[in-house]
C-alpha cells in the first residue's frame, strides 16, 4: 500500500460515522447545552426529520427546544 491508500484508510477509519449519526450527536449536543436529553420517542422521530432533509434548527424547534 502507498501513502496515500494508508492515509484513506486511516480516515476511513477515523471518521466511520453515517451522515445520520453525525446529525443526531449534533442535535444531542444542541440539547445538552440546554441540559435536556434526547427521548427514545424523540430519537424515533429523528430519522424522519434526517432523511427529509430538515435542519437541526427546524428539528429543535420541532421537538420543542
Amino acid at each position: 500500500m502507498n501513502t496515500a491508500q494508508n492515509n484513506t484508510m486511516y480516515r476511513n477509519q477515523r471518521w466511520n460515522f453515517c451522515g445520520f449519526d453525525a446529525f443526531r450527536n449534533r442535535i444531542i449536543s444542541q440539547l445538552a447545552l440546554h441540559g435536556t436529553e434526547l427521548s427514545d420517542d424523540e430519537t424515533d422521530v429523528l430519522l424522519d426529520f434526517y432523511r427529509q432533509g430538515e435542519s437541526e434548527t427546524y428539528v429543535l424547534a420541532a421537538l420543542g427546544y
